[in-house]
């Protein structure tokens, strides 16, 4: 009895004895080929191995022949398939052996339309949230096919669970566990590595209520720009010196009296996003500079007698960028500098461009001004100040740094109150 396939009506036994094994491969793969791509009836197989040759001759019924090549009709051997009750076609056969006969040309198209549709589908949605650059940026770079898998509705189940967490937020001093479990009922949804994570940093990063004003941000400050908070809200520090706020929060009446007694205070994240103050910042000038030095040496020397202070300690990270973000809504004119390097030239676009500052003493006047001033040579790679079209090309014809404590009496000046 045969092992006949009832639905296509293949018999596997007699066809793996006319058509399969290893031996036959490159004909049936040929014969693949000419079935997908078609370009007429005959196919002539060059070098001909002696198994090959037996085969076609004992399936079409003809004596053996000399040459080193095969020419056969596709008609025929059809014919032969059918008559013989071996499988109704040529097509079936050879998919029966090896496979379905599939057209990746064909297949890539429709992939295509599908992740269109997938867009399609959820774009209405992304755009009521102010994200429809997002949903088009991920797409066409291809980041939610690869954390489907290629698979078109889970793509579409990942888009939709990330517009759900991205909905809810701003949520200020939620934890990331919370946020997870309440939007995706699972408390570790969102952690690092999670695929709905990728895309929603995505959009955190790049999109969401303008993105975060930092082309390498921590995890930290990526999930604080929403008020969410993770592991660290009390590490995260910010350093201020007599910023005015009002409010009776633990945070508002420590703020009061560091500035009461000319003390530079640390605000951590955790205070930031759980408790802020009202800051009482509206049309008020407030100085931001990168070097903690600065805040220590106002507080010395100058006391109460000092203009609102933030320092950033170096590239902006999660209670910095919080704190920024809340004096600006809070209507605060916002001054930056950082040192005349090519980092801190970095650090100054990423917050001119996010937060709308403005900069202070950070201009190729205030730089060759103080030519006669050395430091250590320029190091990394040159960046354009999008502020000031010359200081870059009046930086590189220093050669060298020139950090905020060279600056110090300038600064003390304009803090003055």
């Amino acid at each position: 009895m045969t092992d006949r396939d009832p639905v296509r009506g293949v018999d596997h036994d007699r066809l793996g004895r006319l058509l399969g094994g290893p031996g036959l491969e490159r004909l049936r793969r040929r014969l693949r080929e000419r079935l997908l791509r078609g370009g007429g009836d005959t196919l002539t197989l060059t070098r001909a191995s002696a198994v090959e040759r037996e085969a076609v001759e004992r399936l079409l019924g003809r004596p053996p022949r000399a040459g080193s090549s095969l020419r056969l009709s596709l008609a025929e051997l059809e014919r032969i398939l059918q008559r013989a009750e071996v499988a109704p076609g040529l097509r079936e056969a050879l998919e029966s052996l090896d496979g379905p006969i599939r057209d990746p040309a064909q297949e890539r198209e429709e992939a295509r339309r599908q992740w269109e549709e997938v867009v399609a589908a959820v774009h209405p949605r992304a755009a009521a949230a102010g994200l429809a650059e997002w949903l088009e940026a991920v797409a066409r770079r291809g980041l939610v096919k690869r954390l489907a898998g290629g698979d078109p509705e889970s793509g579409r189940d990942l888009l939709e669970r990330s517009l759900v967490v991205l909905e809810a937020l701003p949520w200020p001093g939620a934890s990331r566990s919370t946020l997870a479990a309440r939007c995706l009922g699972d408390a570790h949804a969102l952690d690092a590595g999670q695929p709905v994570a990728a895309l929603v940093r995505h959009a955190l990063h790049r999109y969401w209520r303008g993105g975060v004003g930092d082309d390498d941000p921590d995890e930290r400050t990526l999930w604080a720009h929403a008020g969410i908070l993770i592991g660290g809200d009390i590490t995260s520090t910010v350093l201020v010196h007599r910023l005015p706020a009002t409010g009776d929060t633990a945070t508002a009446r420590a703020l009061e009296a560091h500035s009461a007694a000319a003390e530079p205070l640390y605000l951590t994240l955790r205070q930031l996003l759980r408790e802020p103050p009202q800051w009482d910042v509206d049309g008020r000038i407030v100085h931001v500079c990168e070097n903690p030095a600065v805040v220590s040496e106002a507080a010395e020397r100058l006391g109460t007698d000092c203009a609102p202070l933030v320092a950033t300690w170096g590239r902006p990270r999660a209670a910095v960028w919080v704190l920024l973000e809340q004096l600006r809504d809070a209507g605060a004119k916002l001054l930056f500098r950082a040192d005349f390097d090519w980092t801190g030239i970095a650090i100054a676009n990423a917050v001119i461009q996010r937060l709308g500052a403005r900069p202070w003493r950070m201009d190729t006047a205030t730089l060759e001004s103080h030519a006669a001033v050395s430091n250590r040579p320029l190091t990394g790679r040159p960046v354009a100040a999008c502020w000031d079209d010359t200081l870059q090309d009046a930086l590189q014809r220093r050669g060298c740094a020139l950090h905020e404590e060279q600056l110090l009496e300038a600064l003390l000046e304009d803090l003055r109150r």
